[in-house]
Order: C-alpha cells, then sequence, then structure tokens
C-alpha cells in the first residue's frame, strides 16, 4: 500500500469534517492527547447547553470539562483510556438541564487517521424519548402485575414454544400446593410436570396444542391441593398477534364451593320433589282413612237412635269404641310422623330394659295383646346413647304389628334380641306371626302401604321406623315367609356425647 502526500491526506480530511459535520448524531473526535480534532454542531450545541462551556477544535475537552464537572472529567477520562487500549465502550449519561431529565447513549471507540494517527470518535444521540417509553412500559407491566396478582383465580400464559411466560401469585400458590413445584417464568411449562404424571404431561400437551391452533377450550377437572381436592374450571384462550397465534392465556377458578352449593340445590329439590309425592299421598289416604271410622261412628249413632232393641246398645258402642281407637291409633301414627320430621335429635343413655318394658306396657290393653308371648334376650354391658322417644315410637310399631298380624292358629311369641357395641345397638324383633309375601317386602315402608288385605293399622307404622331409624342414621331389613313368621334386623349407632370443653 503506499503512503498518500499530504494534499491527498488534506482532502481526505476535510471530506471526513464535512460528513461529520452533516450527521445526525452527536460526534467528537479526539486525538490521542484528548485533544478536540472534529466536534460537529450537535456535539457542540449539547455541551454548551449542558454545562455553559463553548468547545472548540484544538483545545483539550478535559480542561475544558474539570472546570464544571470534575466528576464527569474522570469518567470521560476513564473511556477514553479504555477505548485508546482497543475496547470499545457503550454506556448511558443522565444530564439535567432547566430542571428536566436527559438521558444520552455515548459510544467511545478508537481508530486512526490516514496518516496513520490514532484518534477516538465519541458518538452521542439523546435517547430521552426511548427511556421514558420504556419507564411507561415498565409502569403499565408493573401495574398488569399488580392487578393479576389481586385477582383470585390463577392466571399464567405460555408461549408458542411451550414457554411460561408468567404467571401469577395465585397459580404459583396452588401449582406448589398441588405438585411441590417451584415456577420459574422462561422455562418450558412441561418441565414443572412431575415424572410419575405422563398422563397429565399428556392432556396438556393436547390443550395446550389446540389452543396454538386458534381453538379456544374448557375443562372441568378436579386436583388435590394439599389435603383436600377441590374442582376447578379451566379456560384457555389463543393469543393473537397480526393474525398469527403466538401464545395461549389460561384462566382457571375455582368451582368447589359452586359445585357443592349446586349438588346441596340438587339434593334438596329431589327430597322437595320427593316430599311433595309424599304430601300429596299423605293427603289423599289421610283424608280417606280420617274419615272412615267417624263416618262409622256416625253410622253407628244413626243406628242407635232407630234401633229400638236397646239390648243391642252395648254392641253398637263397643263398635264405636273400636272406631275411635282406630282414629286415635291413626292421629298418634301422624303426630309421630311429623315429630321425627321436625324435632332434633336428643341423644341420652338408654336402658333397653326398661325401654322394653315401656313399650310392651303400653300396648297391653291392645286387642289380643295378651295372647302373644314375650321372649327379651339384652346384652348391654356396652353403654348406648340414642334418641329415647325415637327409640320408643320404633319398638312401638314393631310391637304393635307383631300383635296385629299374629296367627291366631298357633302359639304366637316376639322375640326380642338386643346386643350393645362400642359402634352400634343390633336390634331383632323375631315373631310367628302371618308374614308378608315376597313380592310385597320391598314395598312395606313406604307411606300407606297394606301387605295384607285385611290390614288394621294405618299404613304408617313401617313408613314411620324407617324415617325414625333413618333420623337416627340407622338401617333396617327385613325377612320374612308368608304363613311362618318375620324378622325385622335393625341398626342403631352408638350417639356417645360430645365431652364439654369445660
Amino acid at each position: 500500500m503506499t503512503m498518500l502526500d499530504q494534499t491527498e491526506v488534506e482532502v481526505w480530511q476535510d471530506l471526513f469534517t464535512s460528513i461529520i459535520e452533516d450527521a445526525d448524531s452527536n460526534i467528537l473526535l479526539l486525538d490521542d492527547e484528548f485533544r478536540i480534532v472534529t466536534i460537529n454542531p450537535g456535539f457542540y450545541w449539547t455541551f454548551l447547553e449542558t454545562y455553559g462551556v463553548e468547545l472548540k477544535k484544538g483545545s483539550y475537552i478535559l480542561t475544558s470539562m474539570n472546570e464544571v464537572n470534575p466528576t464527569l472529567t474522570k469518567q470521560w477520562k476513564d473511556r477514553f483510556q479504555t477505548a485508546l487500549s482497543g475496547s470499545p465502550v457503550k454506556v448511558e449519561d443522565e444530564f439535567e438541564i432547566e430542571g428536566k431529565q436527559y438521558y444520552w447513549e455515548l459510544h467511545y471507540k478508537s481508530d486512526t487517521f490516514l496518516d496513520g494517527r490514532q484518534f477516538v470518535s465519541v458518538f452521542s444521540r439523546d435517547v430521552s424519548v426511548r427511556k421514558a417509553y420504556q419507564k411507561k412500559i415498565l409502569g403499565n407491566e408493573a401495574n398488569l402485575r399488580s392487578i393479576l396478582n389481586t385477582i383470585e383465580n390463577s392466571i399464567w400464559l405460555v408461549s408458542s414454544d411451550f414457554e411460561l411466560i408468567d404467571f401469577n401469585k395465585e397459580f404459583f400458590k396452588l401449582y406448589k400446593l398441588a405438585f411441590g413445584v417451584k415456577l420459574i417464568r422462561g422455562r418450558n411449562i412441561f418441565d414443572f410436570v412431575p415424572d410419575h404424571m405422563p398422563e397429565l404431561r399428556q392432556v396438556w400437551h393436547a390443550r395446550y396444542s389446540a389452543g396454538l391452533k386458534g381453538r379456544p377450550g374448557k375443562y372441568i377437572e378436579t386436583y388435590a391441593i394439599g389435603n383436600s381436592l377441590r374442582m376447578f374450571e379451566l379456560k384457555i384462550y389463543p393469543i393473537v398477534e397480526d393474525g398469527r397465534v403466538t401464545g395461549v392465556t389460561i384462566y382457571c377458578r375455582d368451582i368447589t364451593q359452586q359445585r357443592e352449593a349446586e349438588d346441596l340445590l340438587k339434593a334438596q329439590n329431589e327430597e322437595l320433589t320427593k316430599i311433595n309425592s309424599e304430601l300429596d299421598q299423605f293427603v289423599y289416604s289421610a283424608s280417606h282413612d280420617l274419615r272412615a271410622p267417624l263416618m262409622s261412628v256416625k253410622g253407628l249413632v244413626n243406628m242407635i237412635k232407630i234401633d229400638p232393641d236397646k239390648e243391642k246398645l252395648d254392641h253398637y258402642l263397643q263398635l264405636i269404641e273400636s272406631s275411635i281407637c282406630k282414629l286415635d291409633h291413626f292421629i298418634t301414627d301422624i303426630v309421630h310422623h311429623s315429630r321425627n320430621s321436625r324435632m332434633e335429635v336428643m341423644p341420652s343413655k338408654i336402658n333397653f330394659k326398661k325401654l322394653v318394658r315401656e313399650s310392651i306396657d303400653s300396648l297391653k290393653y291392645m286387642e289380643d295383646a295378651d295372647s302373644v308371648e314375650s321372649i327379651i334376650n339384652i346384652n348391654d354391658e356396652v353403654p348406648f346413647y340414642s334418641d329415647h322417644s325415637r327409640l320408643l315410637i320404633i319398638f312401638n310399631n314393631i310391637v304393635s304389628n307383631a300383635v296385629r298380624y299374629q296367627d291366631k292358629a298357633k302359639q304366637s311369641f316376639l322375640k326380642i334380641e338386643i346386643e350393645n357395641q362400642l359402634e352400634k345397638a343390633v336390634i331383632k324383633f323375631i315373631d310367628n306371626g302371618l308374614g308378608i309375601a315376597e313380592e310385597f317386602q320391598e314395598n312395606i315402608f313406604k307411606m300407606f302401604f297394606r301387605a295384607h288385605h285385611e290390614s288394621k293399622g294405618s299404613g304408617l307404622g313401617l313408613y314411620i321406623v324407617k324415617g325414625t331409624i333413618e333420623k337416627l342414621n340407622g338401617s333396617i331389613t327385613v325377612q320374612s315367609k308368608l304363613g311362618e313368621g318375620t324378622e325385622f334386623i335393625i341398626e342403631i349407632p352408638n350417639s356417645f356425647p360430645v365431652p364439654s370443653l369445660n
């Protein structure tokens, strides 16, 4: 390469100076002694407005700067020396002019003139507008994150490469409780799926993929969060930018309480429908069964009035008494049914021996009660607690049925066997009465059902028994054979009293 003569060097330098002066950026050239070789108008006016110092070609910049800002002078000297050593420097400086903040981006780079001399070029530009936008963006991002973190539901964003872009605190908390994993932004979302759950990975891969193809999705799932199962509604929405799907947003809402409320409402509606149906049946049958004894009494009273034979009076009175007893029994059953539905369970310590005797004594005046032998076997070594009045209703109804449906062709008996256990009491009523046909056994606990055409009861007895047992959280089963007898097996849980805190 041939050396340029002095004239050519001057031409190239003039051309170079012209380019610098016309450039949009602020440009400064310094030689290796920090003397100004070239300065364009942009740099000249910026420095003059900032520090009130007029820079001139041939002057030493560090000397000029040191008069107004020694700290900045040292910074520039260090940057020049770094650039002269062959390492470019890029920095941002902040200046204040008339109370307003300005930001400048500066580039320091070493090079050589055509004559071989080393110099440092300084390019600067005002980036205040850019910095203002950056602050605004950061502020908006902070506001958005604050909003996301105040939302009670879980939100997370996944890119088209399945990268976890962002998430809120609720999702972070629930995910850690569910899988014991801490989420990290920027990682692949599937890195956080436990290895022992490949099915979960496949399911969510399919969901994310569908969303990235532009198809929103809605799913209902149950997850174990801590020590409880919770149900969630999940919605996946595609993120569309310039007509292209770049990711998905997932919105997750805990609907456990909502579903529990819906299930409760459904159960209550079903129960209400059942109650309404039973009420319709009850009103119809009750009106008939209440009216029948009254009409019988009315007819008998008319017979007494018109029948001249007064010797039949006792017979008529006996029939009236029978109708009144039937009416009284029916009303008693209605009262028991009503009380069982309305009153809370009141547990107390039960003495089964006294309870059985109380029940049998209350029915001793019942017709043909003395022809049924009572065989009682009670094992009550374990204390038992339950509702005394409800147990008495159960015993009275089953004992009265044993009397009412005894087989008079043979010696009738009723065995009552009771065994107290720690968790429950098992009560058996075994008789050798008429028995129940197999085709009727599944219906005997229904309201107003009568298994015998000549039934003497209200049709409410066993219905009340079953309802009362259910109120005590117990169960009842029946085994019967027509012409041989019936066995009822009842299990009632032992309702131990809760100890007082005092």
